[in-house]
């Protein structure tokens, strides 16, 4: 494959072929997955193909179709001057295969009919005299007959066939859509007046019809179609749309320099006779979520499988070619009665090769028509091939009925789920323990008015920015003693530093000090093993064997806290290391507690190998995190957590916000997350209510929150929707007041106001001290006070013995007006207002000797009038 591809399409009637068209034609066959390694590297990247042949002869194709023939794959090629050629990929040529039309001008749409494969239709461009749309039977020669040939003068902008193969469709001269029927001599036509004359096709059920102009879908009704059925606006300009041949009410649409799939399902209110039709949309992107920010852009065509459900070829930036299935949480069904999605199994795949691309989905909205929720029944439109459809509710069983989302999320959405966070009594009746524990750690991790993650935190790929200068601070390593009794050579090193303390806070851990009353808490919670299991990490064995033995004298089934409790006390590491770790390997397929698992992993570790305590997925990520604070090396620790971040959004766990905070990582778990669940409700209220900066602006994420809002709109929770209008609406209006005075540094010219005022973000009440002391840009000293000779930025320790308190709050109030740098506008020396005031009281002239300036006779104010701000 070389040059710019214009277009792809699979061959009917052979189902691992298809022909892509550009400066080239060329023909492939898809790959099965055993002949993957016996045969050579596939021509394309991204999809494993076998090189077929190609056509040489038409080059710069303006549109190509390819053939219901069975016996061969046929293409016909329209090109620029209106030439239109057939091909099936052989070294003979046939010159009755060729058609040139009397007057030379653009072919612009092709279309086969399925019953006679060997009819073409062919739309050019507009020339006075000389017909736009003409009927072609290859079999019979070029076509001669004036029957064959309609719309004179006219231009056509796209055509297709109905159902039953004898009613042509034709958009014509960007006005109207004409419908030609054939099987009379004398062709009548019936024309419809529009603009959306583009992209025609027919559903499969062979009822509706489908086109477009610019952002403007219209569906038509064949069997009424004087008026449309339905009009669907969007917001960008279409590129292309098809049906899907394997699902009947879906239809798809690529829209221009838009990277995603958009799904539309139609569905009718009662029965398939109705004219009451409203859609479900969708937005996909095809791409893994690591390509999805860099390595593709845009979509250019799409063809889908006529056998495989729901299976397609891509077309990405008009170069890489994808194939492409709809990921299994789209397989759902939707009844009118409660307008959100049942769970489906996905339908049996075809037994050739499976899509090679990961995929990923966005939210759902579903947009209903005024009467929908007034029936009590709901059916998709016609289908094709009875049971076989997607959307069949018969193929559903009864335990499936029983997911359907609608009731859990309007219920929760009625008792105020996500306005209130903290609210412990709403989430101990109506939460699982997973989001019981997402939400915990997301207001754990809240402060200072930000989503502050681990990463950040640490200062984990920060590279030279302020905020890494920040979190830049001494790490300090001890070598612990193990308590007596427990005889170990391992040396056991823990690391120290203020923002390795600040992580542990903000994974739920306290200090040493407050450690016992942590313990008891857990203790009271019934967390028996997790607390067993913080006290052995923190070498206090004998407090974990009080703690389990405790805890057995309360259960039915104490058995394993007591072989555990025997199996500390008497644990000696030197000398039976070996054995407990071969023991413990064959003990872990028993163990049913993950937090014993671990403290086993914990006291047979091997030269700071934590693996087996990093690894163990039944403890929490917070509790993980916490411990690799305590134990690991600084480039053990950010490699770690670089590892679970990526584990975390290609699982869609939510509780990867620990690590990411408020940032684009984070954002691909929620979208990771979304994909997983179809839980939009939760991922929405999680934005809402922590995404409140640079973020917040996002294109998925205002596409999760608009469409939880429509939702509440459907459900007609009026009052939920304007509490959450409200509380969007004063998130975007604080985005908005950022400040616009700042300092600059003097050699750079960049703002060094955003290191100044974002102080570090201590968990406890004690103030933190910025050591900045130069400019985060050009690394040059910042200027120092002239009195006290510290660098500006830095918070001196005067004080009189009380704080404001408006020093509690964050910014500029967090240093008292004494403490702000000052400078005369003459001389340009000056230092902290606190001792500039004091110099000045008792001199006239600037501080800085050499200079005679008298900096205060400028203000026009005697300094010993001023009232005493310090």
């Amino acid at each position: 494959m070389s040059g710019i591809i214009h277009g792809l399409s699979w061959f009917p009637n052979f189902p691992d072929r298809f022909v892509s068209w550009g400066q080239e034609i060329n023909l492939y066959e898809v790959r099965s997955s055993k002949d993957d390694g016996a045969t050579p590297k596939s021509r394309l990247p991204y999809i494993s193909v076998n090189y077929l042949s190609n056509e040489s002869r038409y080059q710069y194709a303006r549109c190509v179709a390819a053939s219901y023939h069975s016996d061969q794959p046929i293409i016909a090629v329209g090109l620029g001057d209106g030439k239109i050629g057939i091909c099936n990929f052989r070294d003979s040529y046939d010159s009755s295969w060729e058609y040139t039309p009397r007057q030379q001008r653009m072919c612009t749409c092709l279309a086969w009919n399925e019953q006679s494969a060997n009819i073409l239709a062919i739309g050019h461009d507009r020339h006075r005299s000389d017909s736009c749309i003409t009927i072609w039977d290859i079999e019979r020669g070029v076509p001669k007959d004036t029957a064959n040939f309609f719309g004179l003068a006219e231009s056509a902008n796209s055509v297709c066939w109905d159902r039953n193969q004898r009613l042509l469709i034709a958009g014509m001269s960007q006005k109207m859509i004409k419908l030609f029927d054939l099987r009379q001599n004398n062709a009548s036509c019936q024309s419809i007046q529009t603009k959306t004359v583009h992209g025609l096709a027919v559903a499969p059920n062979g009822h509706y019809l489908c086109s477009y102009v610019d952002s403007i879908v219209m569906l038509w009704d064949l069997r009424a179609i004087d008026r449309p059925l339905r009009q669907i606006q969007s917001s960008k300009n279409h590129l292309q749309i098809a049906w899907c041949p394997t699902r009947p009410s879906l239809l798809s649409s690529l829209q221009r320099d838009s990277p995603y799939i958009t799904l539309y399902d139609i569905r009718s209110v009662d029965n398939e006779n109705s004219r009451e039709i409203y859609h479900v949309k969708r937005q996909i992107s095809p791409f893994p979520a690591k390509y999805q920010q860099t390595k593709f852009s845009n979509l250019n065509s799409l063809s889908w499988h006529t056998r495989d459900v729901e299976r397609a070829l891509l077309l990405a930036d008009a170069m890489n070619i994808m194939d492409f299935r709809l990921p299994a949480s789209l397989h759902t069904a939707y009844s009118n009665r409660t307008k959100l999605p049942f769970l489906m199994p996905p339908p049996p795949m075809a037994a050739c090769s499976s899509p090679t691309t990961t995929t990923t989905t966005t939210t759902t909205t579903a947009t209903a028509a005024p009467t929908i929720g007034t029936n009590s029944s709901g059916s998709s439109l016609d289908y094709t091939g009875g049971t076989s459809s997607a959307f069949n509710f018969d193929i559903l069983e009864p335990e499936l009925m029983k997911l359907d989302l609608e009731d859990k999320i309007r219920q929760r959405a009625i008792e105020d789920y996500g306005m209130k966070p903290d609210n412990r009594a709403f989430a101990e009746l109506h939460l699982s323990p997973y989001l019981r524990n997402v939400w915990s750690t997301l207001k754990n991790v809240y402060c200072d008015d930000r989503l502050t993650g681990l990463k950040s935190t640490l200062g984990i790929n920060l590279g030279h920015t302020s905020e890494a200068l920040m979190a830049s601070s001494r790490i300090e390593s001890q070598i612990l003693q193990w308590p007596d009794g427990i005889n170990n050579s391992n040396k056991l090193t823990c690391y120290r530093s203020e923002q390795r303390h600040l992580a542990l806070q903000l994974c739920g851990w306290p200090h040493d000090q407050e450690l016992e009353r942590f313990i008891d808490q857990l203790f009271a919670n019934k967390e028996f093993s997790r607390a067993a299991m913080i006290c052995v990490f923190h070498l206090k064995i004998l407090y974990a064997c009080n703690i389990l033995s405790s805890a057995a004298d309360t259960m039915s089934d104490p058995s394993m806290y007591r072989i555990t409790v025997i199996a500390l006390s008497s644990f000696n590491a030197d000398r039976c290391s070996t054995t407990w770790r071969n023991q413990r390997s064959n003990a872990n397929m028993q163990i049913q507690d993950p937090h014993l698992r671990a403290i086993f992993s914990f006291l047979t570790m091997e030269k700071d190998n934590f693996e087996g305590v990093l690894k163990e997925e039944g403890v929490s990520l917070a509790d993980r995190m916490a411990f690799a604070c305590k134990y690991l090396s600084e480039t053990k620790l950010a490699d770690y957590v670089k590892n679970q971040i990526q584990k975390a959004i290609e699982c869609g766990d939510l509780n990867g916000l620990l690590l990411t905070g408020e940032s684009l990582d984070g954002i691909d778990i929620l979208q990771a997350y979304m994909d997983a669940s179809f839980d939009a409700q939760t991922v929405a209220l999680v934005v809402i209510n922590y995404f409140r900066h640079e973020h917040f602006s996002d294109n998925r994420i205002q596409y999760w929150i608009s469409s939880y809002l429509d939702w509440l709109n459907s459900w007609g929770l009026w009052e939920k929707r304007a509490e959450l209008d409200i509380k969007i609406e004063s998130i975007r209006f604080s985005a908005r007041s950022s400040r616009t005075v700042y300092l600059s540094c003097n050699f750079c010219g960049k703002s060094v106001s955003n290191a100044l005022l974002d102080e570090p973000r201590p968990r406890s009440t004690s103030t933190s001290t910025n050591r900045l002391s130069s400019c985060p840009s050009c690394r040059k000293p910042l200027p120092r006070c002239s009195l006290c000779l510290m660098h500006m930025g830095t918070m001196m320790n005067m004080s009189n013995g009380s704080e404001s308190p408006a020093s509690e709050v964050q910014g500029w109030q967090t240093k008292p007006f004494s403490k702000w740098f000052s400078w005369c506008q003459t001389c340009r020396h000056g230092g902290h207002t606190e001792h500039i005031m004091q110099w000045f009281k008792q001199n006239p002239e600037c501080p800085v000797s050499s200079c005679n300036c008298r900096c205060f006779d400028m203000d026009g104010t005697k300094p010993n009038t001023l009232r005493d701000i310090t």
